[in-house]
């Protein structure tokens, strides 16, 4: 707080009770400038005049250095409540000012006056501070929503309701806290700052960037999972879920930046997990699903390597298996017909087929054009086998 004189001045450049604001300091000096008086109290005068521009001085800087609010930066909106609460404290200020000057510093009604316009310049401070808040968070918004990192956590229709939105009733106490009315409540600053639907999630990208490399590298390693391998991932995995916030966790059980349904919707999800007291049990949850899913794409990824490994057919084992195919087709086409040759997959080899009178067909195998009789096919099985033998 300023001294006596800066006090003095402030009194009077508000204006006080009598004139509702901002006087010209030097009316009183304009209104006896051509009253006759004596060389001493000219010199009176003029120290006075002198004392009083030095007032003005120190009273510029001290009003200049008031915090204040720009209302370019207020929404139209907003702008009558915001007026009405400058004005009133300015006033307020202004005789605070005016009861101040007239008091000893020692007197306990001074240090009462000089606190009140220690709040009042706190209050427009802090008005000032909560109405840059909100313009910020709104712009955030805005931005989060354009680049798409808003997770599917966060209260959209809260958010929506508040931010897209121009037409906006407030409360501002004598603190000057700022409240704005949203879905008929009012929803004080802090709430953009605490753990409410107002401080929204973002999606972790970050974290789930890092899920998408071991996913990656569990593909690439084309490895079955387990012994070290197994404790390597789970180390990994438990650093990643262990260090994550409420938000992130959240954003792990909502967002579909890797899963196309969001794991919160999984059949095998304990909905209560979700309660704070319970939240390390979440982790191990997500730590656990995630060390199956790379388990999962390790085993199918060395499948295919494997398959993909193995000795390439030479061109008569080609051959040969074109030819089984061949061999099999005719077989099945022919094998419910009486009487009929087929032909094995060497010309020695051959079957005919015979009507057994019960209504069932016999596999003959014929062997150098030679029907063999000492043994007989007694299925599709033995005759493809003798067929396809060679």
């Amino acid at each position: 707080m300023g001294n006596d004189t800066l006090i003095k001045g402030a009194s009077l450049a508000y204006g006080g009770n009598q004139t509702g604001g901002f006087l010209n300091p030097q009316a009183g000096y304009v209104q006896g400038v051509n009253t006759p008086m004596s060389e001493l109290g000219q010199q009176a005068m003029r120290e006075a005049a002198y004392k009083r521009r030095q007032d003005e001085i120190e009273l510029k800087n001290y009003v200049n250095s008031m915090e204040t609010v720009d209302l370019a930066k207020v929404e139209e909106s907003m702008r009558p409540e915001v007026t009405e609460f400058l004005v009133a404290n300015k006033k307020n200020y202004a005789e605070a000012a005016r009861l101040a000057s007239d008091l000893d510093a020692d007197d306990p009604m001074y240090m009462k006056a000089v606190s009140e316009m220690n709040q009042i310049d706190a209050a427009f401070k802090a008005l000032s501070g909560n109405l840059d808040m909100f313009k910020k968070k709104r712009t955030e918004f805005y931005d989060d929503v354009k680049a798409n990192n808003i997770s599917k956590a966060s209260n959209k229709d809260a958010l929506n309701s508040m931010f897209k939105n121009s037409d906006y009733a407030i409360e501002i106490d004598e603190f000057g806290a700022l409240s704005i009315e949203n879905d008929g409540e009012y929803v004080p600053m802090t709430d953009f700052e605490e753990d409410t639907e107002y401080n929204y999630f973002l999606t972790d990208n970050e974290d789930f960037t890092k899920l998408m490399d071991l996913t990656n590298s569990a593909n690439s390693g084309a490895t079955v999972i387990s012994g070290g391998l197994e404790q390597s991932y789970k180390y990994k995995l438990n650093g990643i879920f262990n260090t994550m916030g409420r938000e992130d966790l959240m954003s792990m059980m909502y967002d579909t930046v890797i899963n196309d349904v969001p794991l919160k919707d999984r059949e095998d999800f304990d909905l209560g997990l979700f309660e704070v007291e319970r939240e390390d049990e979440l982790r191990e949850w997500l730590s656990d699903t995630y060390m199956n899913s790379l388990k999962t794409v390790a085993a199918s990824s060395a499948k295919q390597k494997e398959i993909a490994n193995r000795p390439k057919p030479t061109r008569g084992e080609i051959l040969k298996i074109q030819n089984v195919k061949k061999v099999t087709s005719y077989f099945n086409k022919m094998k419910s017909v009486a009487n009929s040759f087929i032909p094995g997959l060497l010309a020695s080899r051959s079957i005919v087929t015979k009507d057994l009178g019960d209504g069932t067909i016999g596999f003959i195998p014929v062997l150098n054009g030679a029907q063999q009789t000492d043994f007989f096919l007694r299925n599709d099985e033995e005759a493809l086998t003798w067929l396809n033998n060679g």
